[in-house]
């Protein structure tokens, strides 16, 4: 049985400029906190990997102090992180990405896909397609090639993509960044894990939207989670329950 979790849209750095200082702190400071709590929860839950579906950070312009807090926050489960940049952060030449390797701060167990690219985990009995945004926005699906994607036999496979899955979410979200909503069935995935929209949402019994794990906004959408699924062998479905992670309440 494979056991991971799954987030997204952390917005690390994320300015709330429309509060007076003494609340907007806080409110920044509570995203890191919801980090280190799915870095908690991931040891509790003796998962295999967390999977990050983008937006780690909210800006490319992100203080170096905020990048280093970020990384510090990962520290509470050693097991592998594995992430994709998000439109926010996206995988340009120069980066928030290319600052964080210069400051020598990833660590070993986190890996980091700047590129579209498979990891293989042959120990846990799995593959993850990653698809980072390489530009803040595309009109280009970049999940089409996980069709074709080759992973060894008996693996499970996830796929890991950050954008807008196509006629399903309400028409105020950004059409940048089309995902098809049948990319799961195409791709023979065991699980889609996508990031973007900003409340927990489940697209079909493999494809999931996790939220931010830290509400951000008065819409109620159901975030503040993470994640837990379980797959028990390929093909099975996953099964999929909501771990809270956040702290403030917007009302």
């Amino acid at each position: 049985m494979l056991r991971f979790l799954h987030t997204a849209d952390w917005q690390i750095g994320r300015q709330y400029s429309q509060f007076p200082a003494d609340d907007a702190s806080p409110l920044a400071e509570a995203r890191v906190t919801a980090v280190a709590n799915i870095a908690r929860l991931a040891t509790e839950h003796k998962v295999d990997a967390v999977l990050v579906a983008g937006d780690v950070f909210d800006a490319q312009t992100v203080a170096d102090r905020t990048i280093r807090k970020l990384f510090n926050a990962l520290g509470g489960y050693v097991g592998a992180w594995l992430m994709i940049p998000g439109n926010h952060d996206a995988s340009l030449s120069e980066s928030v990405w290319t600052r964080a390797d210069r400051l020598g701060v990833i660590p070993a167990n986190l890996h980091l896909a700047l590129e579209a690219k498979v990891f293989d985990f042959a120990a846990q009995g799995f593959s993850a397609l990653m698809a980072p945004l390489t530009q803040r926005h595309t009109y280009n699906d970049l999940t089409e090639w996980f069709d074709h994607a080759e992973t060894p036999p008996r693996h499970i496979r996830i796929g890991v993509a950050h954008g807008s899955v196509q006629g399903v979410l309400s028409g105020d979200i950004d059409s940048a960044n089309p995902i098809a909503s049948d990319r799961a069935a195409r791709a023979k995935l065991d699980y889609l894990a996508l990031g973007d929209w900003h409340g927990c949402k489940q697209i079909d019994s493999r494809t999931w939207y996790s939220g931010t794990p830290e509400p951000d906004r008065f819409k109620d959408n159901a975030p503040g989670y993470a994640l837990l699924v379980d797959i028990d062998a390929p093909g099975c479905e996953p099964r999929v329950t909501r771990l809270e992670t956040g702290q403030f309440i917007w009302q």
